[in-house]
């Protein structure tokens, strides 16, 4: 709960108080009349879990800002083995990767490394899931939070001076205009503190699902499949990619590969899940 606001009158001084007068006094009372209309709100329509749609009750730091129930947020953080750096696939704790990992030292990608919540399996599976469905945009804010928790250093450390989402293509765009991505790519945008750009990034043709091809027919299914809306990338820049899943890594690199050639000098992806075997989405 907030704390309640200080009435007490303050010293007479020989000039005006900051903060009593003008601007200051409406943005004093403009927030307090915000949370007190949020805690009305609150108390009138309990908030639920984004993932379960569970009532919740009142919750500080990491429950209260992603907005997950204690269960269903200790099932999303359960994976938290270490992840392959060029990929993102679990790893053993002592493993070097810097040359890959067995799921991806036979290819080579267009982008640096791969930062993640975790892979695509059991409360991480499901999220992704719901996620794709229209009006689930609370849900990706919250795994969108999460995903920042766990990575803020690795976040930060790359210093991405834009960040652009996986698109949809034209006809997708159209008829499913809910892109997890593109919430994504918000969300990160601003707690970086950088631009993003919705429409960066443009998928120029339909392909077939990915999640229906072999690992080597995705490869090809995307290949020039992206292009880089002109003066978008500065030159030079460190590009954040954002998406729901990363599987084989096509669309990463397809992607990647067209920020590169756009003049980016790095691509750095951020998913939810790191998809693997059977369940590669």
């Amino acid at each position: 709960m907030s704390p309640v606001p200080d009435r007490t009158t303050p010293p007479v001084e020989s000039g005006p108080v900051p903060g009593t007068t003008g601007t200051g006094v409406v943005r004093a009372v403009g927030g307090w009349l915000q949370a007190w209309g949020r805690q009305g709100i609150e108390f009138l329509y309990p908030p639920a879990c984004r993932l379960c749609g569970e009532e919740l009750s009142p919750q500080v730091g990491i429950q209260r800002d992603s907005g997950f129930c204690p269960n269903c947020l200790n099932q999303l953080l359960e994976d938290n083995a270490a992840g392959c750096e060029r990929c993102g696939a679990p790893v053993g704790p002592y493993a070097s990767t810097i040359h890959g990992c067995r799921h991806c030292h036979a290819y080579q990608f267009a982008f640096e490394t791969v930062l993640r919540l975790g892979t695509y399996k059991r409360a991480v599976k499901l999220a992704v899931i719901e996620a794709k469905k229209r009006g689930a945009e609370g849900l990706v804010a919250g795994l969108a939070d999460l995903v920042w928790r766990r990575n803020e250093s690795a976040f930060r450390e790359a210093a991405p001076t834009l960040v652009i989402p996986v698109p949809h293509n034209l006809r997708q765009a159209i008829f499913r205009p809910h892109n997890p991505a593109a919430i994504l790519a918000e969300a990160w945008a601003e707690r970086l503190n950088c631009p993003w750009h919705r429409w960066g990034l443009v998928k120029s043709r339909w392909t077939a699902a990915q999640a229906r091809l072999r690992p080597q027919e995705r490869r090809e299914n995307l290949k020039g499949v992206f292009t880089v809306r002109p003066g978008i990338v500065p030159p030079g820049s460190t590009v954040l990619l954002a998406d729901d899943v990363l599987t084989t890594g096509s669309t990463a690199h397809e992607a990647a590969l067209a920020l590169v050639q756009a003049g980016a000098a790095r691509v750095v992806v951020a998913v939810v899940a790191r998809g693997l075997g059977k369940d590669q989405a």
